[in-house]
This record gives C-alpha cells, structure tokens and sequence, in this order.
C-alpha cells in the first residue's frame, strides 16, 4: 500500500470593490464589456480588505485584469513585497454590457443557456475559470494565494471546489463587494 502524498493549496478569494457600475458605462467596443474603476467607496472597501487580511501570509496576489479587480488587489498588496500578477483568465464572464439584475441572475442558469451578443457561453466561461483553477493549483502547489476577481468567477470556482454538475442555476453564495471566501483544494 502506497501512502499517496496530498498538498494543499488555499485560495482567498475576494471580489473587487465598488464601481459607478451606471447606465453612462460605454462597452469596449471589442468585448462589449464595462472595465469600470474602483469609487471612493470601493477605494473604502479595498483598504477594509487590506486590513481584514494583514496577519495572513500569501505567496501569491493574482487579480483579474479588469481595473476594479486590479486596483481592489493593488490596495491589498501595497503593505507585502509581492506584486499583483494580473491574468485574463480570472476576469468576469463576458456579456456584452450591463443587463439587469434579473438577466444577470438568468446567465448563470445552464439550463436557459443565454449567450449575449459580444459574450461568452457560460460553458465557455466555465472551462475558462477551471482551466485558470487547474494552472493556479499546478503553480502554488502547497501554497496560500489570494486571488481578486468576480462574482461570477466566485460561482465557478464553489462549483469546481464542490464538485457541482453543470446544470440548473449555478449562481450560488454570492459575494459582497470586498467580501472573501477561502477555499482549500486538493491537488
């Protein structure tokens, strides 16, 4: 019998902070998406993050590209002596623009499988998130990371950390702006 060797790596994953997410936003004409940066009150929630998460030792900062999630780790790092690895891979589902409270809650629901224009399936969006969970686990093997991205990154990541099936509403356990969670996975 083979004793089989589990590391474990622990993600502290937060969302960004708070934007002037309004109907005044313009799309990037390319990807149909908003890249708002942080309001006064996300610059707040940043450096409430930043305190909340002082005392624990990360190896890694890694945030989405889009400036709200960038600028939320930005604040966080400013006191460790890592800097902020930035990947697209960790960004928000492309939808195209602002929807509705209502549409949002509905493009997380396999089963209605709404693709926007100048969007992503939720499938794709999906294998995005597991294919950037899959490489952040070979990366920091045994390591604590701190990841700051989305909530709808959040959802497939409770997904993949929970063995969900892909089907019905995904949309599960939503984050506050600056709220995290922790999550350990096995590699």
């Amino acid at each position: 019998m083979t004793n089989a060797i589990i590391s474990l790596m622990i993600i502290y994953f937060a969302r960004h902070g708070d934007t002037d997410a309004n109907e005044d936003s313009i799309p990037d004409k390319n990807t149909g998406e908003v890249d708002e940066p942080l309001n006064a009150q996300g610059v707040q929630q940043a450096n409430g993050l930043a305190k909340q998460l002082k005392d624990i030792h990360f190896d890694a900062i890694i945030s989405s590209s889009l400036k709200r999630a960038y600028q939320t780790a930005e604040i966080v790092s400013k006191s460790r002596a890592l800097h902020t690895i930035i990947s697209n891979e960790w960004r928000e589902r492309e939808i195209g623009g602002h929807v509705s409270l209502e549409t949002w809650n509905d493009l997380f629901d396999f089963d209605k499988n709404i693709i926007p224009e100048k969007g992503e399936s939720l499938r794709d969006f999906f294998e995005r998130v597991y294919g950037a969970i899959d490489t952040t686990k070979r990366q920091y093997e045994d390591k604590t990371i701190l990841i700051v991205s989305h909530s709808g990154v959040n959802f497939a990541l409770y997904a993949y950390v929970n063995k969900l099936t892909l089907e019905g509403n995904i949309r599960t356990r939503p984050l506050s702006n600056c709220e995290y969670r922790i999550y350990e996975l096995n590699s």
